[in-house]
C-alpha cells in the first residue's frame, strides 16, 4: 500500500519537476558575451545608407551623426583607457559643401568598465567619443554621445519572467538560491560593424561656401533653477559684513530742576565728623571764612 502512493507521488511530480527542469536550462545560459546582432560586418560601402544632408545651410547644434565601430568592445576584456576605432557612415555635408566625406576615421575612448559580477549582475562600459577632425578645414568639430554609459536593457515582461522563474526554482530546487546569488550576469559586447550614435556641438553655418562659420551656442542661462555644481568657485572678494541698524536717536537730556545746591568747601568741617549736630543759620559762602557771621541764639526752651 506504501509502495502505490510513492508511486502515485512519484507520477504527479515527475511531469512538474521535468517542466522546472526545462525552464530552468532555457532561462539560465552559460556565462559569457552576448551574441552579436544580425549586422554586416566590416566597414559598409559610402553609398549604401543615405546621407542625413540638413534641409537648410545651416546644421543646427545637437545635430545626429551616425559612425561604424571597426574595432570589438567587451566590458570584460577591453581594458579601461584603450583607444576604439570607428569611421562616420555618410558624408557630412551642409548646403551643398562637403566638410567630412564617408569613411572618415574617428575615435572613442573606453572611460571606465563594470564587469558581469555575481548575482545576475550584468556588464557596462562607459566611452567618450574624440572631436572629428575636417580634412581640408584645419579644425574639428566636438561630438558627444547620445549615450556614454551602455550596458544591457531588458522590458518589464523580460525582468519579471527571469524573477518569476527563479522564485520557482528556490522553492522547488534545493540549494537554488545559493545557485541564484553566485550566478554571474552577462558582459556587455558591441562587434564591429555596430551603429554608434553622436550629436554635434557646434552649429555650422554654410549660407557662404567660402566661408564657413562654426559657432557655440550660447550659455544656458535659467531664471528659476539654480545649476548644480561639482565646484564650488572661490569669491573673488569678501563681502561686507553685516552691520547692525543703528539707533534711533533720542530727545536731549534737559538739566535738573531746581538746580542742585552748591558743593561745601573741603575746609568746612563735616558735621558727622566732629560729631555735633549742625546749627541753625545761613550756610557759609566759600571764600568768606574770614567775615564774622551771626551767631544763632538758641531759641528760649518754654516753661513748664
Amino acid at each position: 500500500m506504501a509502495r502505490k502512493k510513492v508511486f502515485a507521488s512519484a507520477r504527479v511530480l515527475g511531469p512538474l519537476v521535468a517542466v522546472l527542469a526545462v525552464c530552468l536550462y532555457a532561462r539560465v545560459p552559460p556565462a559569457g558575451a552576448i551574441p552579436p546582432p544580425e549586422a554586416p560586418r566590416g566597414r559598409p560601402s559610402p553609398g549604401s545608407t543615405a546621407a542625413p544632408t540638413p534641409a537648410g545651410p545651416i546644421l543646427p547644434y545637437g545635430s545626429a551623426i551616425f559612425f561604424v565601430l571597426d574595432d570589438k568592445i567587451d566590458s570584460g576584456k577591453t581594458p579601461v583607457g584603450t583607444v576604439i576605432h570607428l569611421h562616420l557612415q555618410s558624408p557630412l555635408s551642409v548646403g551643398g559643401v562637403t566638410l567630412a566625406p564617408a569613411g572618415t576615421p574617428g575615435t572613442l575612448t573606453l572611460i571606465s568598465r563594470l564587469k558581469a559580477n555575481m548575482g545576475n549582475e550584468d556588464g557596462a562600459v562607459q566611452l567618450h567619443i574624440d572631436p572629428l577632425a575636417l580634412a581640408g578645414r584645419g579644425r574639428t568639430l566636438p561630438l558627444r554621445l547620445l549615450h556614454e554609459y551602455l550596458t544591457i536593457e531588458r522590458t518589464g515582461g523580460q525582468q519579471a519572467t527571469s524573477d518569476t522563474v527563479d522564485t520557482i526554482g528556490d522553492i522547488f530546487i534545493p540549494y537554488h538560491l545559493l545557485y541564484h546569488y553566485m550566478r554571474p550576469g552577462h558582459q556587455f559586447v558591441l562587434p564591429p560593424g555596430a551603429l554608434v550614435r553622436a550629436t554635434t556641438e557646434m552649429t555650422i553655418d554654410a549660407s557662404d561656401p567660402k566661408t564657413i562659420v562654426f559657432s557655440t551656442p550660447p550659455p544656458f542661462e535659467s531664471t528659476y533653477d539654480t545649476p548644480h555644481s561639482d565646484l564650488t568657485p572661490q569669491p573673488l572678494y569678501t563681502p561686507a559684513p553685516d552691520r547692525p541698524h543703528p539707533l534711533r536717536k533720542g530727545k536731549p537730556t534737559l538739566p535738573p530742576s531746581p538746580p542742585p545746591s552748591i558743593t561745601p568747601d573741603a575746609s568746612t568741617p563735616s558735621p558727622i565728623a566732629t560729631g555735633s549736630a549742625p546749627a541753625a543759620g545761613p550756610t557759609p559762602v566759600p571764600g568768606l571764612a574770614g567775615a564774622a557771621s551771626p551767631s544763632a541764639s538758641p531759641s528760649p526752651t518754654p516753661g513748664r
